[in-house]
């Protein structure tokens, strides 16, 4: 619970009885870093059971200070009026949660990134020299029918393949500097030439 009790917020409820009221607009940009402490805290566990004690947890402070005499007073009526929205943030979250034990298919998680669709087992001046006659053809297109240019075919690769093109405009000229000597594409052409054979036995 150390990272709430690290914001403004709870500096705030801490120092109320001693201090001026805070203004209004500053109280709001208090309340904005709170919540969006509470969302970082519930997306980042996992755990439903913490999430729902740390939350009734926060709440419970919360009620506590909304309930003190001391808040009454017409000075900190801003501050009531801010533990209100705080406490209708967290009673969201924790209907998440309810919602979320209740109905778990409503819940299904996607990730932020779709696993690559296959993995490349050879090196990557050999996937680019592969790609470059495709793209320089224009047989790679985009979704609205536009063929990709040099940079989207790499961004079309590294996704495809799960990997990272370093320096793509380098390994662009490697692969070309092989026009006389293009290994993989031999080896690629004696692969199929065998695959043809092996049809016709």
């Amino acid at each position: 619970m150390k990272r709430f009790e690290e914001t403004g917020l709870w500096e705030v409820l801490d120092t109320c009885h001693t201090t001026k009221s805070t203004p209004l607009e500053k109280m709001k940009e208090i309340l904005n870093e709170y919540l969006q402490e509470i969302l970082v805290h519930c997306r980042e566990n996992k755990g439903l059971a913490e999430r729902i004690r740390s939350l009734n947890h926060l709440r419970s402070q919360f009620t506590t200070y909304l309930e003190s005499k001391a808040l009454t007073t017409k000075k900190l009526s801003v501050l009531r009026i801010i533990i209100r929205q705080a406490l209708d943030a967290i009673d969201t979250e924790l209907g998440i949660i309810k919602m979320d034990l209740e109905h778990p298919d409503r819940f299904i998680e996607f990730p932020a990134d779709p696993p690559p669709l296959a993995r490349w087992g050879g090196n990557v001046v050999d996937l680019i020299e592969y790609f470059i006659g495709p793209q320089a053809a224009g047989l790679l297109l985009l979704p609205s029918g536009k063929p990709m240019n040099y940079e989207e075919s790499i961004e079309f690769l590294e996704k495809s393949y799960g990997i990272t093109i370093s320096n793509a405009s380098d390994r662009r000229g490697k692969a070309l500097d092989r026009q006389k000597n293009t290994q993989f594409q031999d080896k690629m052409r004696r692969v199929y030439l065998e695959e043809a054979e092996k049809r016709n036995l």
